[in-house]
């Protein structure tokens, strides 16, 4: 009885946290007006909304028809949902939605202690970075996060078809999946040999048919990703901006260096150097970090998949928190400029964060991956179980 009692006290927690998030997120959409991709989920959804086809854009639109570069399917999802209601509030409520999903499904299902649990809850529900990179700016990777999740939970659990399930709505939806794709295949076939084919034809007829609406032209979506990936320079606050400033960036590492490491990765899986979990989330890294046009909502989503297997302790999470707070303030200051309530000292900070761009800008924002993943190594030098599957929760 007292562990029924404790269970649905637990259950209570998570649901308050959630409900609170989920108030946060509607107060931030009541007061701000989302960023320049939500612009663009907006405009093409729309074009489709009104009988055009997204991916065949007037040249002359509010928008550049380079961005019209996303899968069909989220453009198709997106225009559902406007037919519903048509406004950039719909869409903004999606992505709040899904991280009431995120909260759920760690607060509730996730084997780990619920210490664990309810520190990365807090953190996703409160912190300012993650408030300014996917809700002030109204980002769509709450939905990618969410999916991520769920396939690194469904690999602890076992369920094989439902990590594929998940890793191809991540491709299918943002592309994203194909590229931990190579070391699920192999993780598969470990397990249960050539039956792996099954679920491989499935991803990839899946990812085949996502591309159906407005095809041929929805093609077009990977012909203009490539076209961004020969910007030079780099901009917003990608890595790879550092390398430009030492002179050694050309376009092609944008191609080049995600493939490099992805088949990197893909042989510390294969010598079981790193597990099933590290892969995936190793190859998701491999394949945002290295791009020209990276901005801290993509350095976000590649770093908070590396909390999902660090086991914390309290102070790492407080060093975690202050640093996450101040690229927040660097990121508002860079992109919206200096809050009114610190007009007193903008001179100071505008100095101290700088704009998009700049080496400085690049460096702040890179401050919380740098840190997350200096824990992960460490952990990993020390001997210490990154959140493994088989470790069991301690309530």
């Amino acid at each position: 009885m007292a562990t029924l009692r404790r269970a649905a006290g637990w259950r209570a927690v998570v649901i308050a946290i959630t409900l609170l998030a989920v108030v946060v997120r509607v107060l931030i959409i009541a007061n701000s007006h989302g960023g320049s991709n939500l612009a663009i989920y907006t405009y093409f959804s729309r074009l489709a909304l009104h009988g055009a086809n997204p991916f065949n854009p007037p040249a002359g639109g509010a928008i550049n028809p380079i961005y019209s570069n996303s899968p069909p399917l989220e453009v198709a999802a997106f225009t559902a949902l406007l037919a519903v209601h048509d406004s950039p509030t719909t869409l903004r409520m999606l992505f709040v939605l899904a991280d009431a999903a995120v909260l759920l499904l760690v607060g509730l299902c996730f084997p780990r202690p619920r210490r664990w649990r309810l520190a990365f809850m807090l953190f996703y529900a409160f912190n300012p970075f993650v408030l300014l990179a996917w809700t002030v700016f109204a980002q769509d990777k709450t939905l990618l996060f969410f999916g991520i999740a769920v396939l690194l939970l469904s690999l602890e659990r076992g369920r094989e078809w439902t990590a594929w399930l998940a890793l191809t709505a991540l491709a299918a939806f943002k592309f994203l999946g194909a590229f931990a794709a190579p070391a699920l295949a192999l993780h598969s076939f470990r397990k249960r040999g050539w039956w792996m084919l099954a679920p491989l034809t499935a991803f990839v007829v899946m990812l085949c048919l996502s591309n159906l609406p407005w095809f041929p032209k929805s093609l077009d979506a990977f012909s203009r990703r490539n076209e961004l990936l020969a910007i030079n320079p780099p901009n917003h606050v990608s890595p790879t901006i550092l390398l430009a400033r030492l002179g050694i960036y050309a376009p092609i590492e944008a191609k080049v260096l995600p493939a490099a490491a992805t088949i990197v990765v893909l042989w510390l899986f294969f010598e079981r150097r790193i597990d099933i979990r590290e892969a995936v989330v190793w190859s998701l890294f491999a394949g945002y970090v290295f791009l020209p046009d990276d901005d801290f909502d993509r350095l976000l989503l590649i770093t908070l998949p590396f909390l999902l297997l660090l086991d914390l302790s309290i102070g790492r999470w407080v060093v975690v928190w202050v640093v996450s707070s101040i690229a927040a303030l660097a990121g508002a200051v860079a992109t919206r400029g200096v809050p009114h309530e610190l007009s007193a000292i903008a001179g100071t900070l505008h100095t101290l964060f700088a704009r998009e761009g700049t080496v400085r800008s690049v460096l702040w924002m890179n401050l919380l991956p740098v840190l997350v993943l200096t824990y992960y190594f460490v952990d990993r030098r020390r001997g210490r179980a990154v959140g493994r599957a088989d470790t069991p929760s301690r309530d």
